[in-house]
């Protein structure tokens, strides 16, 4: 990287603060060196940074609201709709496992945030209010999920990834609320997802025609697997498959993955995504699940383990204590110098299915099964 770039990047990160300029230095020394514990211990710990989040959230501290994150420039950074809806989901089976039930009460506190804002096209909270419907069987969150739902078949979706997420919410919800409607909607949502599947597996990125990052391709791998399984759809498993088989192929044997692809899967990115590939995981894990056999096994460990040795769980400073970085290291990539709360919560997850045998989100079922 020229100078001056770094000069750019790095300036209004202010790299020379301490605590910041460590984190660097730790990097450049090697990556992914921190020590494994075990998964439990890992939960808790990204379930407690998850806390902070929430407690620390500017949109409203000590609120149902959670914050999108920390940044190196910002600070926590405000509360958003779709992080606090996609949390739900997390919050509840890490309430059971950890035996922590001030987690189901936190999450009772985000569907109150959720059902405060108006309906409309927030995958995030759609998704939130599924779970507290599906799990706590909440008043009323059925209903304004359908309602917000509905919003979506006129929403206008600019990428691959975008239609996949809307065509798994509403299949989603046109299986519990029996509205065939939505149910439609989903599969046409579905057939213009794989469409425009190239016949390696890979799909074009909302910045097409550059790379398309991780987070996008395991976004869009995440909604089709639960789409193969909402709605019976083989080729939809099938296109899955291919995603999931050509990322496995490129996972390096100390579980390090690119964080972006071309067409052919070219690594495009000398970084890793670390939502990206905590998501990844999830699908290893749901394959494995629904395939019932050992085929991802060493795939979904080895990358289980190179997220372990990258949570420092050691630090003095309580925001990044227990924290994942959005790239690794730090200061590559779009995200640098942050740490997302979606990376937290998808390493929950990914957690959680492996140890567990859970399914995030949970399965969906008609109203009189």
């Amino acid at each position: 990287m020229k100078s001056a770039t770094w000069f750019d990047l790095l300036l209004p990160n202010k790299p020379w603060r301490p605590g910041k300029l460590r984190w660097m230095m730790q990097d450049l020394a090697g990556t992914a060196r921190q020590p494994e514990q075990d998964p439990r211990t890992h939960l808790r710990a990204t379930l407690e940074w998850l806390c902070r989040a929430q407690d620390a959230c500017p949109t409203a501290p000590g609120s149902g609201w959670v914050s999108s994150g920390w940044s190196f420039e910002s600070g926590w950074l405000p509360g958003s709709i779709d992080t606090t809806g996609w949390l739900v989901e997390t919050y509840l089976p890490a309430a059971d496992y950890l035996v922590w039930p001030l987690l189901e009460n936190r999450a009772r506190a985000m569907l109150d945030v959720l059902l405060a804002q108006p309906d409309g096209t927030s995958l995030g909270r759609i998704h939130g209010l599924i779970a507290g419907h599906v799990q706590l069987e909440h008043a009323n969150c059925l209903e304004r999920a359908v309602r917000s739902a509905h919003t979506l078949l006129e929403a206008p979706l600019v990428s691959v990834v975008h239609h996949a997420q809307a065509a798994h919410t509403l299949a989603a919800l046109g299986i519990l609320a029996n509205d065939t409607v939505l149910s439609q909607a989903a599969q046409k949502y579905l057939d213009a997802v794989r469409s425009r599947q190239t016949p390696c597996g890979w799909f074009a990125g909302v910045s097409a025609p550059r790379p398309t990052t991780l987070k996008e391709l395991t976004g869009t791998l995440r909604s089709l697997i639960e789409l193969a399984v909402i709605l019976k759809d083989q080729r939809a498993l099938e296109a899955a498959h291919r995603t999931a088989h050509a990322l496995r192929e490129r996972l390096c044997g100390d579980g390090w993955l690119a964080g972006a692809y071309d067409d052919g899967w070219m690594p495009a990115a000398s970084h890793v995504c670390m939502s990206g590939l905590a998501q990844l995981i999830t699908c290893w894990v749901r394959l494995s699940q629904l395939e019932s056999g050992a085929t991802w096994n060493d795939a979904v460990w080895r990358a289980l383990a190179w997220i372990k040795r990258n949570q420092r769980t050691e630090s003095d400073d309580l925001a990044t204590r227990d924290a994942l970085p959005s790239t690794v290291p730090i200061w590559r990539g779009p995200d640098a110098f942050s740490f997302e709360s979606m990376n937290a919560k998808y390493f929950a997850d990914a957690l959680m299915m492996d140890r567990v045998g859970i399914t995030i989100p949970s399965a969906v079922r008609k109203k009189n099964q």
